[in-house]
């Protein structure tokens, strides 16, 4: 390698690096775009409180909001509107599952996204039709699941008077017994 494509390959490497580092830094409100300013405005008394990674994800969010088409920005609207409407407990189960969803991995993610377009492709009654079936195997899971309980607690206090009759017997063997 001569010296100029080393220096240029280092350049680079060092350039790469640096870009990795800053992604990770805190930016200041007033770095941002006057675009992303504008998508975030809400959140901006708390912007300086946030750690580096929030302020990227968020930053990449707006990203994404600015890509999207006004249809696809609705639809976003009304699914924030339809998740804040939900139950405390339900939200956080939402969010349970979002954090489940994003710690797979990206085939995995891409799997579930196919299952999802194709069940959405379906007819209304195939797929009123699967709920149903969802619904009565679910049940059934959960009368499976009541009846392994109630035997589990049968066996737990079978155990406990099997122990409690060696018990009783043993006393009365030992008073029996005129050693």
């Amino acid at each position: 390698m001569t010296k100029w494509q080393e220096l240029i390959l280092l350049l680079l490497l060092t350039l790469s690096f640096s870009g990795a580092a800053l992604a990770q830094e805190k930016l200041d409100w007033d770095e941002l775009s006057w675009e992303h300013r504008q998508i975030l405005q809400q959140l901006e008394q708390e912007w300086d409180d946030m750690t580096a990674e929030r302020q990227q994800r968020l930053i990449r969010g707006a990203t994404r909001w600015e890509q999207m088409r006004p249809a696809q920005r609705q639809q976003a609207r009304n699914q924030q509107q339809r998740f804040q409407n939900l139950a405390p407990q339900q939200q956080q189960l939402v969010r349970q599952r979002f954090q489940m969803f994003n710690s797979l991995s990206n085939q995995q993610q891409r799997q579930l996204r196919n299952i999802q377009q194709r069940f959405q492709n379906l007819p209304e009654q195939e797929r009123q039709e699967l709920r149903q079936r969802y619904q009565r195997q679910l049940q059934q899971l959960q009368r499976e699941r009541q009846i392994q309980r109630e035997a589990q607690q049968e066996i737990r206090e079978s155990q406990q008077r099997m122990r409690q009759i060696l018990r009783e017997s043993n006393q009365q063997r030992q008073q029996s017994d005129p050693d």
